[in-house]
């Protein structure tokens, strides 16, 4: 799933920096989530928890937790600094 080549096509466009617990300036910390990368991102956090299921219907997360994990991940994006 995905646009072939987004990443290379936008690195230009793109300012790095790593993230630190004392956050940057609001004014130049803005980050655009993607909605659907950040599903997935939730997904598979919420799979890899699941250690001891025997098979995918076992370990589908529901919906609760999807929600629970995105909104931690957004929270500690808040925590670094960054404006969504």
């Amino acid at each position: 799933m995905g646009i072939p080549h987004l990443l290379n096509h936008l690195r230009s466009y793109a300012s790095p920096f790593v993230l630190s617990s004392g956050g940057r300036d609001a004014n130049e910390s803005t980050a655009i989530v993607d909605g659907p990368g950040l599903a997935y991102h939730a997904y598979y956090r919420a799979l890899s928890r699941r250690t001891n299921a025997r098979n995918a219907l076992e370990a589908a997360p529901s919906y609760t937790e999807l929600g629970g994990i995105a909104v931690e991940w957004l929270q500690t994006l808040e925590q670094h600094g960054l404006r969504m």
